[in-house]
């Protein structure tokens, strides 16, 4: 019997490994750029997917990709979006307001260059609090995600494998997918090492459905980028049929609230934020900014935009977390492998100015005339999302 699999990928163009120099050099091109290649693998394989592009991705493609835009909506079989928020944050340190506005914008952004998506939503970082998983229900939201191997020991444990209602504040309820434990790593195995261990790993599972996560942007970490998705898909093993989030869902039998094991957990567990925090560099900067968010409803059309970056969690990954040294194969024929860093990009130093413009004001000479002069692909980043939000909520968020 063929496995199922729902491939859902979360696509965060602002990684701490991802610089910014980097990713616009990947939407150059048009048709011949390098994202334009990497979606153009599943068009070519007619695979499906279900893309998770945070709304900051969405706008950046708009701007210097729109043919990747059309790629897409020309192939809605093969393509479906899932929900997210604007900035890939952590959903720990965002204030209700804040929260509520980043959704908010995800969910324009999405609409506007796509016109619908599945409405579950998927928690940058799988960090959620039950306070916004009720306003994801308040907000007709129908269900959310868990990923149980991003918490410890005792904690996943107690995370239902299966998919399940799972509660919020006030007597609020969302249907809950729990991901595949191993699904990501034996992917990054097969790009990075050009191997089957995907197909093994896929075939290998008791269940016939399996919901699978993964970084998007995890092959834009590598040379040959297209190519080595591409090597992934074509290799993929017949006895998997791919099947998009909306379509699987009439054909799930989520466990009710009550009928769960009595030690499980009803509630979306408090994620740990060490890794974020290891060394606690960024305690400032968190103080800061969350100061800066208590007025968010003062801010500015441009200083709101500003805030919308400044919240990115990879800012603090950039900067808290170690460059990951991996193995890889240089080419598909390659028998040997070599060490490679994925370095971590000076994303903390853009947070750090960003963060800095927005205690300045808006108003500040100095920040305007170095708004006006810059042109450092972060700050040519900012303004294009600075002037697409412009367009798209016609002078207001």
């Amino acid at each position: 019997m063929k496995k199922v699999l729902v491939d859902i990928v979360n696509f965060n163009a602002d990684a701490s490994c991802l610089a910014s120099a980097k990713w616009l050099s990947y939407l150059e091109g048009g048709e011949s750029s390098v994202l334009f290649a990497w979606l153009n693998n599943y068009v070519k394989d007619q695979k499906k997917v279900s893309l998770g592009f945070t709304g900051a991705t969405i706008s950046d493609i708009k701007s210097f990709n729109p043919e990747a835009i059309a790629l897409i909506n020309a192939h809605k079989d093969l393509f479906e979006i899932i929900l997210r928020p604007y900035s890939h944050d952590m959903g720990l340190l965002r204030s209700t307001k804040g929260f509520e506005e980043n959704l908010k914008i995800g969910i324009n952004v999405i609409e506007q260059e796509f016109g619908t998506y599945t409405p579950y939503y998927l928690p940058p970082e799988f960090m959620l609090t039950n306070e916004q998983l009720y306003l994801l229900s308040a907000s007709n939201i129908k269900g959310t995600f868990i990923k149980p191997l991003r918490f410890n020991k005792e904690i996943k444990s107690r995370i239902p494998t299966v998919p399940y209602y799972i509660k919020g504040l006030y007597d609020s309820t969302l249907e809950c997918i729990s991901f595949n434990e191993f699904s990501y790593h034996a992917y990054l195995k097969s790009i990075q090492l050009f191997d089957n261990t995907w197909n093994e790993l896929i075939l290998s599972q008791e269940e016939d459905l399996i919901f699978s996560w993964r970084d998007g942007e995890s092959s834009f970490f590598l040379n040959d980028t297209a190519l080595r998705e591409g090597h992934w898909l074509a290799n993929e093993s017949n006895e998997i049929e791919r099947c998009f989030l909306r379509d699987s869902l009439p054909n799930i039998s989520f466990i009710k609230n009550e009928a769960l094991a009595e030690n499980a957990y009803h509630y979306y567990p408090v994620h740990s934020i060490t890794p974020w925090m290891r060394e606690m560099k960024m305690m400032g900067f968190i103080s800061r900014l969350q100061q800066l968010e208590t007025r968010i409803e003062q801010f500015s059309f441009a200083e709101k935009c500003w805030w919308l970056q400044v919240i990115n969690s990879d800012i603090l990954s950039a900067i808290e977390k170690n460059s990951p040294l991996i193995h890889i194969k240089s080419n598909v024929d390659s028998s040997a492998t070599e060490e490679y860093y994925i370095w971590r990009s000076e994303r903390g130093m853009e947070g750090e100015e960003i963060l800095s413009m927005l205690e300045f004001g808006i108003n500040s000479l100095h920040i305007q005339d170095y708004l006006k002069n810059c042109s450092a692909p972060h700050m040519i980043k900012l303004n294009a999302r600075v002037n697409y939000l412009q367009g798209l909520m016609s002078g207001g968020l």
